[in-house]
């Protein structure tokens, strides 16, 4: 069925003046937060989804060493993943794009990225709606299309969960994913609106609540829930004691791409930096040119969490 028969279910419409063209750009399949991200954006109706790019996670098969087998996959878990959430929530008219299969190996490298090619598409097009690009993930698409089309830059907003938190910055998944194309991306003229770990992390839910709130709705719902039980039982068993998970709690760490779109900004707190150099050790250098980013401090958790679990009820109920 359509995304629209979907949001149909919960009652209300948005104002045609309120609304915001976003593109989900995700590694869906990295661990099992992504996916919560990608349902709540698709049941959110003040967004007009242009289409989900499928992002690699190439770090975990290039830096551990029992993965490497498994090199230049991630994208396609990815894309299987995506049909996966797609097809439970019922919705057949929302592009799924490949994105990059590689992180970039130099700056003048542009590998094959349909999603780059979708950024390129909507952000040339005319249209009166703002365009944002939700990235959950690293910024390898991003910045091939940028590389390939400039003029894409004052066009559209990022929205990035990833880096560490200020002033020092520091080891983090996105990005260490792809260092070269963050580089790009905060040396270019993109507006940026960064959501960095300090921040993402403070998205906490109970395994509790995933029972109680997100199963009982839809295969969906039972399926959201499933895979994350799972992950957390898996890193249960990991033969080095780790400290994330808790044991009954996760981080819905991609799900303030939602709150800083859906919330007003009286609501949310964030400063502006001039944007860093991201050194080879993750951490930030200052920079002085820099253009000026803004950067998320907090978000209202528990909107976000309430508002998605009442969508999910409400759609899936």
């Amino acid at each position: 069925m359509k995304r629209s028969d979907v949001l149909e279910r919960l009652g209300y419409t948005v104002p045609q003046i309120k609304k915001k063209r976003v593109i989900i750009h995700s590694d869906i399949k990295a661990e099992a937060d992504d996916q919560f991200a990608v349902a709540h954006h698709l049941l959110t109706p003040c967004f007009e989804v242009k289409g989900i790019i499928a992002a690699h996670f190439e770090w975990k098969y290039r830096t551990i060493d029992s993965l490497k087998a498994l090199r230049g996959s991630s994208m396609d878990q990815s894309i299987e993943e995506g049909k996966k959430i797609l097809g439970l929530m019922g919705i057949n008219d929302v592009p799924l794009l490949r994105g990059s299969r590689f992180e970039l190996a130099g700056e003048d490298d542009l590998p094959e990225s349909e999603g780059a090619d979708l950024i390129i598409e909507e952000a040339m097009r005319d249209s009166d709606v703002p365009l944002y690009i939700a990235l959950q993930g690293n910024l390898t698409d991003l910045a091939i299309a940028y590389k390939k089309e400039p003029r894409i830059a004052d066009r559209l907003t990022a929205v990035w969960i990833g880096g560490g938190g200020y002033p020092s910055g520091g080891d983090e998944a996105n990005i260490k994913s792809d260092l070269i194309a963050s580089r790009i991306v905060f040396e270019s003229p993109i507006k940026l609106w960064q959501i960095p770990r300090t921040t993402y992390m403070t998205m906490e839910i109970s395994l509790a609540e995933l029972v109680d709130k997100v199963k009982p709705y839809g295969e969906i719902g039972a399926y959201l829930c499933r895979q994350m039980l799972e992950l957390n039982e898996y890193f249960g068993q990991a033969p080095m004691r780790i400290p994330f998970p808790h044991g009954e709690s996760w981080t819905l760490g991609d799900n303030p791409t939602i709150s800083v779109l859906l919330q007003s900004e009286s609501r949310v707190c964030w400063h502006t930096e001039k944007a860093p150099y991201i050194q080879d050790d993750l951490t930030y250098a200052p920079n002085p040119d820099g253009k000026e980013i803004r950067v998320y401090d907090a978000v209202d958790t528990r909107m976000t969490l309430e508002d998605f679990f009442s969508k999910l009820k409400l759609c899936f109920g």
